[in-house]
């Protein structure tokens, strides 16, 4: 129980929680606890996946991973940057394809 709560300060990164309405704690506990089997998967399937890469600089190239949403001649479209890092190896143990650079979202 003391390494799962040590995981969910440090991996997960939370902080102090300000509310004070049971309903709204309930609701951030079940949130960090998603957040916290959402990540157990993930590492799972990168060991399943044969990866060799360390979690935690995985996750740091996935966090530099981003996508800018740009409007030419009234055409919406989605653009995401280079794949920094190993962040192709998330994308490959999870058997998802990796986002086209440029997208229309019109």
């Amino acid at each position: 129980m003391e390494r799962t709560f040590r995981e969910l300060k440090s991996t997960l990164d939370l902080r102090p929680i300000y509310h004070w309405k049971d309903r709204r704690v309930r609701a951030h506990v079940m949130v960090c606890f998603l957040a916290l089997v959402l990540e157990s998967a993930f590492y799972r399937y990168l060991k399943l996946a044969g990866s060799q890469v360390e979690y935690l600089y995985l996750m740091r190239d996935l966090k530099n991973l981003k996508a800018v949403e740009l409007t030419l001649e009234g055409i919406r479209y989605l653009c995401r940057t280079e794949l920094p890092g190993n962040a192709f190896q998330a994308f490959k143990a999870l058997g998802i394809g990796v986002p086209n650079h440029v997208r229309i979202i019109n």
